[in-house]
């Protein structure tokens, strides 16, 4: 059994979403708040990225969450950009928080099958009626994201909450699952969370990004996500279901995928940070698993 001796709760890798960059400072004035959670093991605070939060942007130069790749990492050349230079810094155990646009409840992202982070996220998602969990498997060294330079990882997105924004009642949720999260990993350390029976939970797996209708790939979009489908993350989309509706009132319907699929699952639906990546959606397949 490997033992969790580090964890390290981060806020702010995107500087404008502001539940965990308001938590993380919250616990930095009052430590009290987490302090007893999980006593076998160190717990860390970290601010990811500064100057964004001073900002209040997503990013000053570059995207943090997208510069951890091993390439990134290794480059010979000291990087210019800010962002760059912080994702020198490595860290271990992460809980990374971050808020979305999209109706994706406290939605808990996992990037490897990780017997802890699965075991604590199924406890998770029977405890809390808004929890979905969202497998994103990534070769760790090959990966941009933050989380993945951690032994152990997962990255938590809160919505529907707008960028820039608090909301109380996400900010209340999202302390009380990172609490929990603190609380299992001490229960793990005790020998005491493996014992617990497997529970039933729904995993939606990444399965492909789908971008906007364009003409070419740098052209304007042409059309929107259609009004039946917004806010309905985590919901069915079989073919022929309405997915975009071009600005002249017509309708794009689903067709499928390549490998006869067709039914899939969108998640991250119309986030206004993904604009910019071309990005309407993520595409997931839904499973039962025991963890």
């Amino acid at each position: 059994m490997r033992l969790i001796k580090n964890i390290v709760v981060a806020g702010g890798t995107h500087g404008n979403e502001r539940t965990g960059v308001r938590l993380v400072e919250k616990w930095m004035e009052r430590p009290e708040c987490y302090s007893t959670c999980c006593p076998s093991a160190e717990v860390e605070l970290e601010l990811s990225n500064p100057e964004a939060i001073r900002l209040n942007r997503r990013y000053r130069d570059h995207d943090l969450n997208r510069a951890f790749s091993q390439v990134c990492l290794d480059a010979q050349n000291e990087p210019q950009e800010y962002e760059f230079r912080r994702a020198r810094d490595k860290t271990d155990l992460l809980l990374d928080v971050h808020n979305t646009g999209s109706n994706m409840g406290l939605c808990l992202i996992l990037s490897a099958r990780d017997p802890f982070t699965m075991k604590a996220s199924a406890v998770l998602a029977q405890e809390f009626k808004d929890v979905r969990i969202y497998y994103q498997p990534e070769e760790r060294s090959m990966s941009p994201y933050f989380g993945t330079v951690a032994k152990a990882d997962v990255c938590i997105e809160i919505g529907p909450q707008q960028h820039g924004t608090l909301d109380a009642r996400l900010f209340e949720e999202t302390e009380s699952l990172v609490k929990r999260y603190l609380e299992l990993a001490d229960e793990w350390n005790r020998g005491e969370l493996q014992k617990r029976a497997p529970i039933q939970v729904e995993v939606f797996t990444q399965l492909r990004d789908l971008g906007y209708p364009k003409a070419w790939s740098l052209s304007p979009i042409e059309a929107m996500i259609h009004p039946d489908l917004l806010g309905r993350d985590f919901c069915e989309l079989k073919k022929g279901d309405k997915v975009f509706r071009t600005f002249d009132g017509k309708d794009i319907l689903y067709e499928g995928e390549a490998d006869g699929r067709t039914s899939v699952w969108p998640i991250f639906i119309n986030e206004p940070a993904y604009y910019e990546k071309d990005i309407a959606m993520s595409l997931t397949v839904r499973s039962v698993e025991e963890w």
